[in-house]
């Protein structure tokens, strides 16, 4: 049985190591990478500049590829660069949905308590959800998505319930979570459920969720590991490209520390 290419849809950056860089990194040969905007380098860094792509000719012209080469396809969702670029991700969804064996999203639009795209991308980060089979929202995205403000402190578990009750049938991974001072993880709601944490290290960069992301669907559907090793395993590699990254005075995330069969110590 032949491995499925993933179709990774997101933005593009030339300087700094986030989006569709990460899992080009990753995924190598296996990665069919469709830009949704390119830009010359990180959003917070000085003198960015966006560039718009032929999002729909592109897009639609990789799944007639695929097709013709009779590929199985994991399709990502990430960065979106306007609402339009929903529309005609569900279009293509609908019309080359037997070709796609899953549906992986992570619905991009805030973080640390605020949004950072336009309220039309956020309108429609709905629908994509609703179709997908994974997602994988920071904290203020679950908040975001369940109609909160971003900067609201309800309690995790409001939020959680309010998200099963509007997308029951997508498998939920909610990142960037702090039960404590000291430690940083995740919470899966799926089959089986798991909490998992890691220390926190004393720096942040960009990418480290587009990383999260795309270590595990090596992990998952490359390296076979079951849906929970997966995510546990993504998790401490993460930890270790931040403190690598820390180690070495990088101001953005070092991924290439490791072969692809090696695990962090």
């Amino acid at each position: 049985m032949k491995a499925p290419y993933t179709l990774a849809i997101s933005s593009f950056a030339v300087h700094g190591t986030a989006s569709l860089k990460t899992f080009i990194t990753f995924l190598g040969d296996k990665i069919l990478p469709v830009p949704s905007l390119v830009l010359n380098g990180l959003t917070n860094m000085s003198l960015v500049k966006k560039f718009d792509m032929p999002f729909r000719e592109l897009l639609q012209s990789t799944f007639e590829l695929a097709v013709s080469r009779e590929l199985d396809l994991i399709l990502y969702v990430g960065y979106l660069g306007n609402a339009e670029q929903a529309d005609i991700i569900l279009e293509m969804i609908a019309a080359y949905r037997n070709h796609i064996k899953i549906i992986i999203t992570d619905p991009v639009c805030g973080d640390h308590g605020r949004t950072y795209v336009p309220f039309e991308v956020i309108t429609k980060w709905p629908d994509i959800i609703r179709i997908s089979d994974m997602v994988f929202p920071n904290l203020t995205e679950l908040k975001i998505l369940t109609g909160h403000q971003p900067d609201d402190n309800d309690g995790t578990a409001t939020y959680v319930e309010q998200f099963k009750q509007l997308f029951q049938q997508t498998q939920l991974v909610v990142t960037s979570i702090k039960p404590d001072e000291d430690t940083i993880g995740f919470e899966f709601y799926g089959d089986g459920g798991l909490s998992y944490t890691t220390k926190i290290l004393p720096k942040n960069y960009g990418g480290s969720g587009d990383a999260f992301v795309a270590l595990f669907i090596l992990n998952r559907f490359y390296k076979q590991m079951s849906l929970t090793a997966a995510l546990k395993t993504a998790a401490d590699q993460v930890h270790y490209i931040i403190k690598n990254s820390i180690v070495n005075n990088s101001d953005s995330l070092i991924l290439q520390f490791t072969q692809l069969s090696d695990q962090p110590k």
